[in-house]
């Protein structure tokens, strides 16, 4: 079996790497924190309903005299399930596959050869797998979808993931994606982009223009229920390709176009005081698992959207960066676990305008 870090790139001798925390980290994409984006719901363990109060009747008439008669008069309420599945990390090292690589000097001595979970290699597994983790939270959250299928080129398209690549690790739960294209469908307010109907990757990428996602964005604007205009808190999350068009309309016209920092580092741009925050994240994925062949899966997409239409409920949020790691003597493994549970939810269709 083949180590977890791979030392076949580097020739192995006495001059050359010797201690493996020489290696340097490429600067890689990650996700964001959820926190940043969504809502979180903790204590989350089984199915639960979230009730909502969603408005009233009419009150209010002419004044009646003696006797009058009540008027009716109703509170709305509506309801979301939480249904949270279980997902887990488990992966395993065996001390023998590394002890021909530079690994080896980060190895304990003696005994403790074969336990892995104190030294420097296994720091270098934990850190790139938290990173990982990270990743896997916004396929989990967004591009999971509990019908999951390949797509096929000779058959019925029906699927959207990428051939070959295996749909278990997008079926644990219905994402928010697949919640927004049902909500779509439904009748949510939306903008068609026209550069996602292009029939090759290279057309769809090269043809939103910087006019077309000022269009877009404005159109979205214009669509959001004056609810969410008047409040004040909703933002666009938009792949990296509107936000770069946007960014080069605002340049052409002359005006300011400096991303600002959201929160904790998330940039941002603008459209009438509404953050338009780039996703680079949804780019990467929807390229790498949205791969129809020929075309991507609708690569360019927009949500104007308030932060707390966008729930994610788990038991618990350390969870995700609690790792289980141990050593089995008799088999001489090393182990690591992690695991917990996780839904995501749309909460009010009403409430967002999708680009898609």
């Amino acid at each position: 079996m083949a180590s977890i870090v791979n030392f076949n790139n580097f020739s192995f001798t006495a001059e050359q790497i010797r201690d493996i925390n020489e290696l340097v980290f490429d600067e890689l994409l990650h996700a964001p924190e959820l926190s940043y984006i969504h809502t979180l719901f903790s204590g989350i363990v089984y199915d639960k309903e979230i009730g909502f109060i969603s408005g009233s009747g009419l009150v209010g008439k002419r004044g009646q005299g003696c006797s009058p008669e009540t008027q009716d008069w109703n509170i709305n309420t509506r309801k979301v399930l939480w249904q949270p599945k279980e997902w887990e990390v488990f992966i395993d090292e065996c001390a023998e596959d590394i002890k021909s690589t530079a690994a080896v000097y980060a190895l304990n001595k003696g005994t403790r050869i074969d336990d892995l979970t104190d030294t420097d290699y296994m720091a270098i597994v934990v850190k790139v797998l938290t990173e990982a983790v990270k990743d896997f939270m916004y396929r989990l959250a967004w591009f999971n979808d509990t019908d999951a299928k390949n797509y096929h080129s000779s058959s019925a398209p029906d699927g959207i993931i990428t051939a070959g690549i295996d749909t278990g690790y997008f079926n644990i739960i219905d994402g928010l994606w697949k919640q927004i294209f049902t909500a779509v469908t439904g009748g949510a307010s939306n903008v068609t982009i026209a550069a996602n109907a292009k029939t090759t990757k290279a057309l769809q990428l090269s043809s939103l223009t910087a006019d077309d996602a000022y269009a877009l964005l404005s159109d979205m604007y214009y669509k959001a229920p004056v609810e969410m205009r008047g409040k004040g808190t909703m933002r666009f999350l938009v792949t990296q390709s509107i936000a770069d068009a946007y960014q080069q309309y605002l340049t052409g016209k002359g005006i300011e176009s400096t991303y600002k920092n959201l929160v904790d580092g998330i940039p941002s741009l603008s459209f009438l005081g509404v953050p338009v925050i780039p996703m680079p994240i949804w780019d990467s994925m929807i390229q790498s698992y949205n791969d129809l062949g020929t075309t991507f899966y609708k690569p360019h997409r927009a949500v104007l959207v308030e932060q707390a239409n966008l729930a994610i409920g788990t038991p618990s949020e350390e969870a995700f960066g609690e790792f289980d790691i141990w050593y089995d003597k008799t088999s001489r493994k090393n182990y690591v676990l992690l695991k917990d549970k996780l839904d995501a939810k749309l909460l009010t269709a009403k409430r967002i305008v999708v680009g898609l």
